[in-house]
């Protein structure tokens, strides 16, 4: 968690994909399972889409403080869609690309999300299964359509960050 010139700390976080996978629906766990797999296929990838977090002063001094999610991915900082400053941007930017442990992080970060896709309770629950029988409407074929297609859109990353909005 990096502190800027400017005074402001920054966290960085996937919990909120992680939470994704495990919380909810069948169907909403789907669909952060398809929207992950779209749009984060390296670790390089998932840096782009981390939440940034931020902290609340008089909370505690980070990294004892609770975070909070910004609503801000780090692609988003990055491509000046935030309320940051040029040269807190800048520094992020220099922050991300030089620090060695970012690296290492990015890729236990990418294990674990990965390690959950596989593991998710979702691949043995009849949202995967087809009706086969002569004459029935496939409602699970349908629904998986239905939200693969949603997790296509430009905003389903958005959509998994902002589901929860503590990080």
């Amino acid at each position: 968690m990096p502190q800027l010139k400017s005074g402001r700390h920054v966290a960085l976080s996937a919990s909120p994909y992680l939470e994704a996978l495990t919380t909810g629906p069948d169907e909403s766990k789907y669909f952060a399972i398809v929207a992950l797999r779209l749009n984060i296929t390296t670790p390089e990838a998932l840096r782009d889409h981390l939440v940034v977090g931020y902290f609340v002063e008089g909370e505690g001094t980070p990294p004892n403080a609770p975070s909070y999610n910004s609503g801000y991915c780090v692609a988003d900082v990055l491509e000046g869609r935030s309320d940051w400053s040029a040269d807190e941007v800048e520094e992020f930017r220099a922050f991300l690309t030089s620090a060695p442990h970012i690296a290492v992080w990015l890729q236990a970060q990418f294990d674990e999300l990965n390690q959950a896709i596989q593991d998710n309770a979702v691949w043995g629950s009849q949202l995967l299964d087809n009706d086969v029988a002569p004459n029935n409407i496939d409602v699970p074929m349908i629904k998986r359509a239905i939200i693969q297609k949603s997790a296509m859109e430009p905003n389903a990353m958005m959509q998994l960050r902002g589901r929860n909005r503590s990080s």
